[in-house]
């Protein structure tokens, strides 16, 4: 048999180039809408930063100038807690330091109902205490905890 050359196999025709696809501009998408607050404007220059935190925190009661009376507990008659809430109330009103409402919630029920009451004003405090029958009340206005007890 004689050596037969095979033809040499022809590379098929390359496909015609497409034209470029028009591209498209894209499109501007509208800013999506916020659910948030703008920012709140920072604090007056003659108060410092601390106390414009403690603004934001204000409840709308204090705001208001209300006081919020909230009896946890009271072992005293009527007339004794209506004194202590009386007593209590516009101090707390007024902003006064805890120390001054608990000075004069102590003097006014020694001078009362004789000594010796105890008072503990704050925002954070455990107690364990033992108190005369039917003296101890306990009590927040607004963010204010009054305990107020006689030994």
């Amino acid at each position: 048999m004689a050596d037969e050359e095979t033809p040499p196999v022809e590379a098929p025709p390359a496909p015609a180039e497409a034209p470029p696809a028009e591209e498209k501009p894209a499109e501007e998408k509208p800013p999506e809408p916020t659910t948030c607050e703008p920012p709140k404007p920072p604090p007056p220059a003659d108060k410092g930063p601390l106390d414009f935190l403690a603004g934001l925190l204000k409840s709308d009661d204090e705001e208001k100038g209300d006081v919020k009376i909230n009896i946890k507990q009271c072992e005293m008659p009527d007339e004794m807690k209506d004194h202590a809430t009386a007593t209590a109330a516009p101090l707390v009103k007024e902003k006064k330091p805890h120390k001054d409402i608990a000075s004069a919630l102590k003097k006014e029920f020694d001078g009362k109902y004789e000594p010796t009451f105890v008072c503990i004003v704050g925002t954070d405090f455990g107690s364990s205490i033992t108190h005369t029958k039917d003296c101890f009340i306990y009590m927040y206005m607004n963010k204010t905890a009054i305990m107020l007890f006689k030994v």
